[in-house]
C-alpha cells in the first residue's frame, strides 16, 4: 500500500535530507511490530529518554543510513506502548517502519535541570531504595530493598507475600512518585506478581 506524504512532511524531510550530516543525533530506542490496523507501531524507548520522547513532535528513523524525520500524530502510553506517525494510516503502510532505530536530535533533548527523573550514579531508580511500591489494583506490594540493573531496564527487588519478587522500574508503569511519604504508585500488568 502506498503512503501519501503531506506537503509539510515532504518539505521537512527534504530540508533535513540536505542538512543531515550537520545534525547530531541520539539513539533513544527502536520500533517493533505494527499494532492494530490504523498504522500504530509498538516500540521500545530507553527509560532515560522517555521524558524527551514524551515531548517530541518529530522523531528520526534510520532509513538506509540516513536519519529521516517522521512527525508524531500521537503516543499511547498504555499497554502496549505504541505511537502513530502522521501520513501512516494503515498497518500496510507502517510495516516499512518496523524494526528501525529511533533517534532524536541532541538539540531537542531536555536539559538536565528540566528532567523529573533524576539520574543518580549509573542507576536512575537507585535513589528510591526504601520506598514502598503501591499497585493501583493490589494495593501495598512492599518496600524496595535493592535496585538491580538488567540489560533493558532496572528492577526493584522486594518481598511480596513472603517471597522475593522483581518489579520492572519502567516509567511507563509508574503513575506517581511521592518523595515526601516515600511511596511509588504503579499500575502493574496483571499477573506480574503471580507466585505460582
Amino acid at each position: 500500500m502506498v503512503c501519501v506524504i503531506t506537503a509539510k512532511s515532504l518539505f521537512y524531510r527534504f530540508s533535513i535530507f540536505l542538512s543531515n550530516n550537520m545534525e547530531a543525533y541520539q539513539s533513544i530506542g527502536f520500533t517493533k511490530k505494527t499494532y492494530g490496523v490504523k498504522g500504530e507501531l509498538k516500540l521500545n524507548i530507553e527509560d532515560r529518554y522517555l521524558e524527551d520522547f514524551a515531548q517530541a513532535d518529530v522523531l528520526f528513523l534510520d532509513i538506509a543510513g540516513r536519519k529521516i524525520p517522521y512527525f508524531l500524530e500521537y503516543i499511547n502510553f498504555e499497554n502496549p506502548f505504541t505511537l502513530k506517525f502522521e501520513d501512516f494510516d494503515s498497518k500496510e503502510s507502517a510495516i516499512e517502519l518496523t524494526g528501525k532505530e529511533i533517534f532524536m536530535r541532541t538539540t531537542d533533548l531536555l536539559a538536565e535541570e528540566e528532567r523529573v527523573f533524576e539520574v543518580v550514579g549509573n542507576l536512575v531508580f537507585e535513589q528510591y531504595i526504601n520506598f514502598e511500591i503501591v499497585d493501583k489494583t493490589l494495593g501495598e506490594i512492599g518496600i524496595i530493598e535493592e535496585i538491580i540493573e538488567y540489560p533493558q531496564q532496572e528492577m526493584a527487588a522486594l518481598r511480596f507475600q513472603e517471597k522475593e519478587v522483581l518489579i520492572p522500574m519502567n516509567e511507563q508503569l509508574i503513575t506517581k512518585i511521592d518523595t515526601e511519604n516515600k511511596v511509588i504508585e504503579m499500575d502493574l500488568p496483571e499477573g506480574l506478581l503471580s507466585l505460582e
